[in-house]
């Protein structure tokens, strides 16, 4: 007994030391600006990226500042300033100012790098494009907005089949999907703030649909990171996992269960943190609907 006790804890103390050498995998969560600037505290979050754009500019801010003040002259505080229309904003605030470091826009083009998410980053360009053409216009946004939605919707499918049927699943390809299905949902939310849609059920069964879709995929992932990692074993007393990042553990008590740790500690927690993400918008539907924006510079 005393020796089975004496293994059971050693095969415990290589389960820890392994799972705290796990390193956590590629970023698949949500773009910050999407979380940022489509949430509740979108207009808070949005003056705090301004306050962080003028000290950033330092002597240059009264100029940066006056280009801005003339571009957004004239805004109130109104439902088209939320959610995309935040998200426009921040864009707006980046440029006027030459930001140097990553700006909201390139932080959010480089989640669709995969070649096959590309056709998803064009259809969510262009709705930024027309969001920021069209600021003053609600109309004319409705029209552009309901046009470019059913065309990004089709390509977030293509997408979602490519993994899903065509085998071709990858990390960078699922944070498209994550990040699009993200973007499509508000670009609905918006369409119900400027009475595009009536109703909020589309974005509820819209929202059912990528729960859904989200386990389908990450079921499929786990099972390309499952076959990319494998047990060397070099003889009875010595293995090693080698997991996707090739870095190589050495086990002494080799089992199948190296795997599930590896994917939870690598993609678990960003699993649990994309659900909680459409959760969260699922719940806080109605107060995002009708939610106004604001936005003044100072």
């Amino acid at each position: 007994m005393g020796n089975q006790l004496s293994r059971e804890q050693m095969e415990k103390n290589e389960l820890d030391h392994f799972t705290k050498a796990v390193r956590e995998g590629p970023n698949l969560t949500v773009d910050k600006g999407i979380v940022m600037f489509t949430s509740l505290s979108a207009s808070d979050d949005l003056r705090q990226h301004y306050e962080a754009r003028k000290m950033e500019a330092g002597d240059h801010a009264a100029d940066f500042i006056k280009s801005l003040a003339d571009k957004l002259a004239g805004l109130t505080p109104a439902p088209a300033l939320a959610g995309l229309g935040a998200l426009i904003l921040a864009i707006f605030i980046d440029s006027a100012f030459s930001v140097t470091k990553e700006s909201t826009k390139d932080a959010l083009r480089s989640v669709f790098a995969d070649e096959k998410a590309l056709e998803v980053w064009d259809q969510i360009d262009e709705c930024l494009k027309r969001c920021a053409m069209h600021l003053h216009d609600n109309d004319e946004l409705t029209g552009d907005l309901q046009r470019i939605e059913d065309r990004l919707s089709l390509a977030l499918t293509k997408l979602k089949n490519s993994m899903v049927r065509d085998g071709h699943m990858s990390s960078s390809a699922l944070k498209a999907w994550v990040n699009g299905a993200a973007f499509h949902v508000q670009m609905l939310i918006h369409l119900v703030r400027l009475g595009g849609i009536e109703t909020c059920n589309p974005v509820e069964s819209l929202l059912s649909i990528y729960q859904r879709d989200l386990e389908t995929l990450f079921t499929k992932h786990k099972e390309l990171i499952r076959e990319k990692c494998y047990i060397a074993v070099m003889h009875l007393s010595c293995a090693y996992f080698c997991g996707e990042d090739s870095m190589n553990i050495q086990l002494f008590f080799p089992t199948n269960k190296y795997h599930e740790i590896y994917y939870d500690k690598r993609y678990g927690g960003q699993k649990v943190e994309i659900q909680q993400y459409f959760m969260d918008v699922s719940q806080n539907l109605q107060e995002l609907v009708e939610q106004t924006g604001s936005f003044n510079v100072q």
